[in-house]
């Protein structure tokens, strides 16, 4: 029985063992058990009271460790000099959550949410009954971030929100130059998970759309401050233009004076040296309407 007992308490203690503390613990009492801090255990074991009045305590890192330690939990670590523990608010917050999920499946395509976490800055014991909610006008490029919410006398009372979830991105299989048309020759698709981005990442690769606007390394998440509309002719280039009237259709060839985007009009010359204006159509095709 005893051996029994020593092998159960050796395989609890590997359990846990290389944990790695969070700088924050949402918690539901005024107080801290080691439950609270490491996951799969069961041990109500109180380590600190939290004061009625502020709902949070924060605690020095080492001296949570060394607590634990002493109760048998070993190899636990830290990258926080500090530990908080924040006392949950009893209240609702399923309208931000709604609020939230929507405007991140607004922007990322098959996006897969896997949970969104809100918490109010300060401690709540209500949620104002009419409210109308703020959020910063690009907070989806970050997977976390601050929800405001605005009552009917004015008061403004603030969130801080995470939301952990995969998405869809393009990113570099190789080096691309500038000018380089994006393509899966250069680039695939790979799934990550949510994170801060300096602008909305490319999320699928259309033909002949796009081409680098300046020089990536391999592995580089596309955003679409890297991209430009490709150029589906350039200055220089023969080109096949189509002239369209009634029912007849001509088509000729001639030079383009400049480089043009799918949709754009520019000028070129025919074979008598004639300037004309056309439409690109397509690669090296243009359209005079």
């Amino acid at each position: 029985m005893k051996l029994l007992f020593i092998l159960s308490f050796t395989l609890f203690i590997h359990l846990y063992a290389n944990t790695q503390l969070k700088s924050n613990y949402f918690i539901q009492e005024n107080y801290v058990v080691v439950s609270n801090i490491i996951k799969g255990s069961k041990s109500e074991l109180k380590l600190f009271d939290i004061d009625k009045n502020r709902h949070s305590i924060r605690i020095k890192t080492k001296n949570l460790l060394n607590k634990l330690n002493k109760l048998g939990y070993k190899n636990i670590s830290s990258k926080h000099n500090y530990t908080q523990f924040t006392q949950k608010s009893p209240i609702n917050t399923d309208r931000l959550e709604l609020y939230l999920r929507k405007i991140y499946i607004k922007n990322y395509m098959n996006i897969d949410i896997h949970s969104v976490s809100i918490s109010p800055r300060s401690y709540l014991y209500e949620m104002p009954q009419n409210y109308h909610i703020n959020l910063p006008r690009k907070a989806y490029l970050s997977n976390k971030g601050i929800i405001e919410i605005k009552t009917e006398d004015n008061k403004k009372i603030f969130f801080n929100y995470l939301v952990k979830a995969r998405i869809s991105v393009i990113i570099s299989k190789q080096m691309i130059q500038k000018d380089d048309e994006l393509s899966f020759l250069n680039a695939k698709k790979k799934s990550i998970m949510l994170q801060k981005f300096r602008a909305l990442p490319l999320q699928e690769i259309n033909k002949a759309t796009l081409q680098i606007k300046h020089r990536v390394k391999k592995d580089f998440i596309l955003t679409s401050r890297d991209v430009v509309g490709l150029f589906l002719v350039k200055r220089g280039s023969t080109i096949n233009v189509v002239v369209e009237d009634s029912n007849i259709a001509i088509s000729f060839l001639a030079k383009a004076k400049q480089n043009g985007r799918l949709g754009e009009r520019i000028t070129i010359i025919n074979s008598l040296g004639k300037k004309l204006k056309a439409v690109v159509t397509a690669r090296n095709s243009a359209e005079i309407k």
